[in-house]
C-alpha cells in the first residue's frame, strides 16, 4: 500500500510539473502573443494615421483635382463665349451700318416730306386766318343778332309773366271751388265706408244669429221625429213652433245684400 501512494504521488509530482512546464509554456507563448498584439495594435494606430492623412490628402488633391477641371471648363466655355460674342459684334456692327444707311435714307425721305408737308401747313394757315377774318365779322353780326334776340326774350318773358298772372289770377278761384269739391267728396267717400263697415258689422252678427237659428231649427225636427212629439190625433209628427224660424227668401236676400255691400267697398 505504502508503495502504490509513493507511485501515485510521483505520478502526481510528474503530471504537476508536467502542468507547470505547460502553463510556463503558455504563458510565454500569451506573453508573446500580447507584445505580437501591441505591436499590431502600434502598426494598426500608426496605419490608420497614414490611411487619416491619404484620405485628407486625396480629399485635398480631389479638390485641386476638380477646381482646376472647372476652371479649365470655364475657361472653354469663355472662350466658346467670346468667339460667339466676337461673331456676334461682328454681326451686330454689319446690322447698325446698314441700318445707318437706311436711317439716311429715311431722314432724307422725311426731310423732304416734312417739306412739302411745311408748305401745306402755310397755304392752309394763310387759307385759316381768312378765314378766322370771315367768322369774325360773322360772330360780330351774330353777337348784334344775339343782342337783339335777348332783348325780343326779355320783353316776351314779361310779357309771358304778366299774362301767366292774369291766368292764375282768373282760374285760382275755380281751382279752390275744385279742392273744396274734393274734399266734399272725400269726407261723404270716408263716410260711406264707415256706414259699409259697420253695415259689414251687422250682416255678421245677422249671420250669427242666422247660423244659430239653423242649428236651433235642425235640432228641433230632429227631436219632433222622436215618438213622445207626436200629436194627439195620432197624425204622423208635427213641426214644432218656434219664433226663431228662417224664412228661407229673406236668407237668401240676406247674403244678396252681404256680398253687394261687399263689391261696393272693393270698388271704393
Amino acid at each position: 500500500m505504502a508503495a502504490t501512494s509513493d507511485e501515485q504521488m510521483n505520478l502526481l509530482l510528474s503530471s504537476f510539473d508536467q502542468i507547470y512546464e505547460d502553463f510556463k509554456i503558455g504563458l510565454n507563448e500569451i506573453n508573446v502573443y500580447r507584445s505580437k498584439s501591441n505591436v499590431e495594435s502600434s502598426r494598426r494606430e500608426v496605419l490608420e494615421i497614414s490611411n487619416k492623412n491619404l484620405k485628407e490628402e486625396n480629399e485635398r488633391l480631389k479638390k485641386l483635382y476638380t477646381e482646376s477641371l472647372n476652371n479649365f471648363a470655364d475657361q472653354l466655355e469663355h472662350r466658346t463665349k467670346c468667339h460667339s460674342l466676337k461673331e456676334e459684334l461682328k454681326r451686330v456692327n454689319d446690322e447698325n451700318k446698314s441700318k445707318e444707311h437706311e436711317h439716311r435714307n429715311a431722314l432724307e425721305s422725311l426731310r423732304q416730306k416734312h417739306v412739302t408737308k411745311v408748305e401745306e401747313l402755310e397755304y392752309k394757315i394763310r387759307s385759316l386766318l381768312v378765314e378766322k377774318a370771315t367768322n369774325d365779322m360773322v360772330i360780330d353780326r351774330l353777337r348784334q343778332d344775339l343782342t337783339a334776340n335777348k332783348s325780343h326774350i326779355q320783353a316776351m318773358s314779361k310779357k309771358l309773366d304778366r299774362v301767366v298772372t292774369e291766368v292764375e289770377c282768373k282760374y285760382e278761384l275755380e281751382i279752390q271751388d275744385l279742392k273744396d269739391c274734393l274734399l266734399m267728396e272725400q269726407a261723404e267717400k270716408n263716410d260711406i265706408s264707415n256706414k259699409l263697415q259697420s253695415l259689414q258689422k251687422e250682416l255678421l252678427i245677422s249671420r250669427t244669429s242666422i247660423a244659430e237659428k239653423q242649428r236651433d231649427t235642425t235640432s228641433n225636427r230632429q227631436n219632433s221625429q222622436k215618438p213622445g212629439f207626436a200629436c194627439k190625433n195620432h197624425l204622423p209628427l208635427c213641426l214644432p213652433t218656434s219664433k226663431f224660424h228662417v224664412n228661407p227668401k229673406h236668407f237668401l236676400q240676406n247674403i244678396f245684400v252681404d256680398d253687394t255691400v261687399e263689391n261696393i267697398h272693393q270698388n271704393l
